[in-house]
């Protein structure tokens, strides 16, 4: 958390809509890396945690691939939202550090749903296995 505080720091309350928007769209690199490092987790979780449950026919796939670049550019006009919110609120240090990790969690808390779920299920039917 230190680290990403570190990233995400503001130096000065006084900066033009260039620099908002330059301090957003040079962390955007990050944010998609973090994301992107988060759902192939996600996915590797997913098809773990379902593996032995699901009997899928030929040509059938556990997620729908197409989902994944949509959700990209989902989160990406999600991530835009953040200086374009930026530059109509009084200028603070704090406000885009909070906005991008804010917007962080949320996208990541998406990610990682479909594994949690699949996770929890495959824990419930241990459950049901032992009763």
């Amino acid at each position: 958390m230190k680290y990403l505080n570190k990233l995400v720091s503001v130096k000065t309350e006084k900066r033009t809509f260039f620099q908002i928007i330059f301090w957003w769209e040079i962390r955007r690199i990050l944010y998609n890396i973090i994301v992107l490092i988060g759902g192939i987790l996600s996915i590797i979780i997913m098809t773990k945690a379902a593996s032995g449950r699901v009997q899928l026919e030929a040509g059938e796939d556990l997620y729908e691939p197409i989902m994944i670049p949509i959700f990209a550019i989902l989160c990406n006009i999600g991530y835009t939202l953040g200086w374009i919110t930026e530059l109509f609120v009084k200028r603070t240090v704090t406000y885009g550090p909070k906005m991008f990790k804010i917007g962080l969690y949320f996208t990541l808390f998406w990610v990682f749903l479909p594994a949690a779920i699949w996770v929890l299920t495959a824990l419930t039917d241990g459950i049901k296995n032992i009763f």
